[in-house]
């Protein structure tokens, strides 16, 4: 039985972007089947935001240095080559990126220089 965000009496309105016929339709199910979907939308969602580590890969150069997952996805810490010839500190950083699913490819997004 599901008690977060519990609401009585007044039927919570859908978010402004949902498609009409989601806002339409989900109301109109019985709680079994809302159950059911809302089970599937968390592994969905799970899904999208924590990779696998076996799923990352890196380009020639790069070193991962490491892999954490939280609710917001995959946090990957790795080094990577500036791509000057003759660089002797390369790789560079550790930086931070925050991996997740889109459209059944990994999406990474640079969220800065971490601090030793």
């Amino acid at each position: 039985m599901r008690l977060s965000g519990r609401m009585f009496g007044k039927m919570p309105s859908p978010p402004d972007d949902l498609p009409k016929y989601f806002a339409e339709g989900i109301p109109k199910q019985d709680t079994e089947t809302l159950e059911a979907l809302q089970d599937w939308l968390d592994a969905l969602l799970e899904h999208r935001q924590n990779i696998d580590p076996s799923e990352i890969t890196v380009g020639a150069n790069e070193q991962i240095e490491d892999v954490e997952q939280d609710s917001d996805g995959t946090h990957v810490v790795k080094k990577v080559p500036c791509g000057k010839d003759n660089c002797s500190t390369c790789p560079h950083g550790p930086y931070l990126y925050l991996v997740k699913r889109k459209d059944g490819n990994l999406v990474w997004d640079y969220q800065g220089r971490v601090e030793n």
